[in-house]
């Protein structure tokens, strides 16, 4: 009897082992695809923002252009600007909230790129955090920018485009409230169950 039941338990131990290792590499392999799927989204969406920079809605003036050949009163839009940074004061007012949702948008996606090339391990809760939240905040700025880009470039047709970005904020809003609300759930109940844990080792 004891003979035999040697080799049952390096059987059951080396079992044990197998499945350990199977899902060490299982979230090895988790974490990399992620990695992976953060850096691409992160590239795209840094891609997409330089390019809506470079190439604003509206186009770009070709040459010098004075009041009389459509630029605005008594200015005098330069070549290559962007032909609705000077337009009525409502239409700079949205051309500046544009670019400035498209800059917050580029510099948190810059900063998944950062945190991603620097190897910070996603395993650490608190790293993964961050990288959450930037890509909300990138993700969030892309979504209004593309309202206010509707906002320019769009004429409004019997108040049905107010509604429809309204709604689309609206959509968003709500969203992004929801996964806050989920990931701060998340983050307090890890908190408290490190708390805990520090509570039961001191007793």
């Amino acid at each position: 009897m004891e003979g035999n039941s040697l080799p049952t338990s390096v059987a059951v131990q080396h079992g044990t082992l197998s499945q350990f290792t199977k899902y060490q590499n299982y979230q090895s392999n988790w974490m990399e695809q992620m990695r992976g799927n953060l850096m691409l989204v992160a590239t795209v969406i840094a891609t997409m923002n330089f390019q809506i920079a470079i190439n604003p809605p509206g186009g770009v003036w070709q040459s010098d252009t004075n009041s009389q050949q459509g630029c605005a009163p008594n200015k005098t839009c330069k070549a290559g600007t962007s032909v609705l940074a000077f337009g009525d004061t409502n239409q700079i007012f949205h051309y500046e909230i544009f670019i400035l949702l498209c800059t917050i948008s580029f510099s948190a996606s810059l900063t998944i790129i950062l945190l991603l090339i620097c190897g910070f391990p996603l395993s650490n809760r608190l790293v993964m955090w961050l990288l959450i939240i930037a890509m909300i905040i990138s993700v969030y700025c892309t979504a209004g920018a593309y309202v206010v880009s509707i906002a320019m470039v769009m004429h409004q047709l019997d108040n049905i485009l107010p509604r429809i970005i309204n709604y689309y904020a609206l959509y968003w809003a709500g969203l992004v409230l929801l996964l806050g609300l989920v990931l701060s759930v998340r983050l307090l109940y890890w908190l408290l169950k490190k708390f805990l844990a520090a509570l039961l080792c001191k007793n």
